[in-house]
């Protein structure tokens, strides 16, 4: 039997010691000793006994390496298991020396050999109690500091979903808008809003800011205000006529933050961009953003839209600048954080852009809320796991028919032989009708894209389809219609489609194709169809009008 009864043991007032030797001498001269130092003592003379008398409220063991029922070492597994906070102090015979080295290996506070003087046993308890109080502090310490950190993630989630995951409008007619946010283990800065300055434009701000928890979320929540603010206060400034470009907000913007992160030492990236409807066009800012992906239902391909300017908390070197891209029904916009092309698999390799511009581009005609699903179910693939490092942010804009009376105001046609002398005609041609009924929507620089398309389309019916034979009538309508200028090309020679002809290589390599590959950047659309039973070839070329301001 114990020396103790356990249920007597209720861990008040002073520390208990347990002592574990099947020497009933010893066992009394170390219980003396340590409840003469403070102690309270609990004797075992077993180690089954001594494994059956741990309890939490013990705070050092005195354990004699070989006992019956379990020897010391048993006892140190256990304790080392069950217990670790706890540092045991072992006895052992001169000829044991070995056994207690590989207990302190394995986790002994220290051994002390029979015979022994019993303040030194004494002065070891004590500092194994004394570790043992150090290390139950360190843990309760770590404890509250993890219920502290999850209560900031708790706050933190709550602002990111209620202040920085704006929504987009449901009534806004020639666009369908789909978002999905899925939170890390960590609160991060990412954040999106949608703001509609007028019936026809809807404004979207995708942003990362650097860092992760209640700070990031609280900055990226006053980077929202502020570009609220600045828009408003922008549209009201004297002589501010129409609403203010992209480039102006972000300055504004810039100019209202740039102190307050200097202060902080932190950055953001993020692209700032405006749909015009009307004018068919992307209107945007890109400040060091990863780069969103411009799908092109024209050309069935994508592009990856990036700008110039450093990401917003830098010193301003130069003004912020903006780009513009055309659209037209059925292109899509794949705005995105890094957290989806940073994504990692089991090797560290990363999902990357490429990756995800090529699923993209395969996934097309989804619509975007599929589209979203797609690319999270490719990004769980790939990394084999649910749960990201980083937020998975996308937000994916659909470019609709707004279905508008497709009334044609204007037509004019020419005819010319098949001869590269002609394409000045052509030139000339297209110019005057663009200048006649273009005028206030198209200026100089898109009525010369349209006339190199024209022509590099022209040339290459003469070259490749009727293999510069003379004598070959190309028959081009020009037609004008409340939003767009259509040229449709018509010929009798062998079937040739360019938009089936692949991209140059820009590097030297190829350049076959280059004509071809002006012509889709020229205009906002191009289709081509052949009508076997009257063997004539139909390519038509659109360049959108914007309204006139």
């Amino acid at each position: 039997m114990a020396d103790f009864d356990k249920s007597q043991h209720t861990g008040a007032g002073a520390p208990w010691v347990l002592v574990a030797d099947d020497d009933p001498a010893t066992r009394l001269l170390l219980r003396r000793k340590l409840e003469k130092s403070g102690y309270h003592v609990i004797c075992a003379k077993t180690g089954k006994e001594a494994v059956e008398q741990l309890s939490d409220n013990i705070a050092s063991a005195v354990l004699d390496l070989k006992m019956p029922e379990g020897d010391g070492l048993y006892c140190l597994r256990y304790i080392r298991q069950h217990y670790p906070d706890m540092a045991p102090l072992m006895l052992t015979a001169s000829e044991n020396i070995a056994n207690a080295v590989e207990a302190m290996k394995q986790g002994a506070l220290d051994y002390v050999i029979k015979p022994f003087n019993p303040g030194q046993v004494a002065a070891l308890v004590d500092k194994s109690v004394e570790t043992c109080r150090q290390t139950r502090r360190l843990k309760t310490a770590e404890k509250k500091l993890e219920q502290a950190r999850q209560h900031q993630l708790f706050v933190a989630t709550q602002i990111q979903h209620t202040l920085l995951l704006g929504r987009p409008p449901a009534d806004l007619p020639g666009m369908q808008i789909a978002r999905m946010t899925i939170p890390s283990q960590q609160i991060d800065g990412d954040f999106y809003d949608f703001i509609q300055l007028s019936p026809d434009s809807l404004d979207v701000v995708v942003a990362d800011i650097m860092g992760k928890g209640i700070m990031a979320a609280f900055m990226a929540a006053a980077l929202k205000s502020a570009f609220l603010r600045v828009i408003n206060k922008t549209r009201s400034l004297p002589g501010q006529k129409g609403q203010p470009d992209p480039e102006q907000i972000v300055a504004g913007v810039h100019r209202h933050m740039i102190e307050q992160m200097k202060e902080l030492e932190t950055f953001v990236t993020f692209c700032y961009g405006r749909f015009d409807l009307v004018r068919h066009r992307f209107v945007f800012v890109d400040c060091g953003h990863v780069r969103t992906i411009h799908w092109k239902k024209a050309e069935s391909r994508t592009h990856l839209l990036s700008g110039v300017n450093m990401p917003l908390g830098f010193p301003e070197t130069a003004p912020f600048q903006q780009m513009t891209v055309s659209f037209a029904p059925g292109d899509m916009f794949v705005f995105y954080s890094d957290g989806v092309t940073e994504a990692a698999d089991p090797d560290g390799n990363l999902y990357g852009e490429d990756r995800l511009a090529a699923l993209v581009e395969k996934n097309a005609e989804m619509d975007g809320n599929a589209m979203i699903t797609a690319i999270y179910n490719d990004v769980v693939d790939f990394t084999g796991t649910e749960v990201f490092s980083d937020d998975f942010t996308c937000v994916c804009a659909t470019i609709q028919p707004q279905n508008r009376p497709d009334r044609a105001l204007s037509s004019r046609s020419l005819s010319i032989d098949s001869d590269l002398e002609n394409l000045k005609k052509l030139r000339f041609f297209i110019r005057s009708f663009c200048r006649e009924h273009g005028a206030g929507s198209l200026d100089e620089l898109r009525i010369s894209q349209l006339e190199v398309a024209a022509t590099e389309l022209v040339a290459n019916i003469i070259k490749h389809g009727l293999d510069q034979a003379a004598g070959h009538e190309i028959h081009i309508i020009a037609t004008v219609y409340t939003d767009r200028i259509e040229m449709e090309f018509r010929d009798p020679g062998k079937s040739f489609d360019p938009t089936s002809i692949a991209p140059p290589v820009l590097d030297g390599t190829r350049e076959n194709g280059m004509g071809c590959y002006l012509i889709s950047q020229f205009v906002d659309h191009i289709s081509y169809h052949r009508d076997k039973a009257a063997g004539v070839n139909s390519a038509r070329i659109q360049i959108l009008l914007f309204a006139k301001d």
